[in-house]
């Protein structure tokens, strides 16, 4: 056997934290995200001739941020549509956000919108 084989391994240390988080509306995410420094309201980009390059708009500040918006679940219905028998969905209260950040960072200020769904609706590939 070679002494590399022999050699305990390091636990895996993750790189990422994921937070999912339910707001009242957009606006209390983009508000709370901007609080946070997760995000910051940015100003429109244009070309000299006037185009919009970029429209104005918030950006994500050393994490991902994925505003998933209304989540819908099936309610046990079934309705019947032009397409066929279909579940009947109902919105889950809220507004939805998933963010990455790297592992060492906290962030306090978020710890009110947290939730732990047991299957998320959207991950992180």
């Amino acid at each position: 056997m070679d002494m590399i084989d022999d050699l305990p391994l390091a636990p895996a240390v993750p790189l990422w934290t994921d937070l999912y988080l339910r707001f009242d509306d957009e606006q209390a995410a983009h508000d709370a995200l901007v609080a946070a420094g997760i995000e910051q309201q940015t100003q429109a980009f244009l070309a000299e001739d006037g185009t919009v390059l970029s429209p104005a708009g918030y950006a994500a500040l050393n994490s991902s941020v994925d505003h998933v918006g209304v989540i819908y679940k099936p309610t046990g219905n079934t309705i019947t549509t032009d397409m066929g028998e279909q579940p009947e969905m109902a919105a889950i209260e809220g507004w939805h956000v998933n963010v990455r950040l790297a592992a060492d960072h906290l962030v306090p200020a978020l710890d009110a919108y947290k939730v732990a769904p047991a299957v998320p609706v959207r991950v992180w590939a």
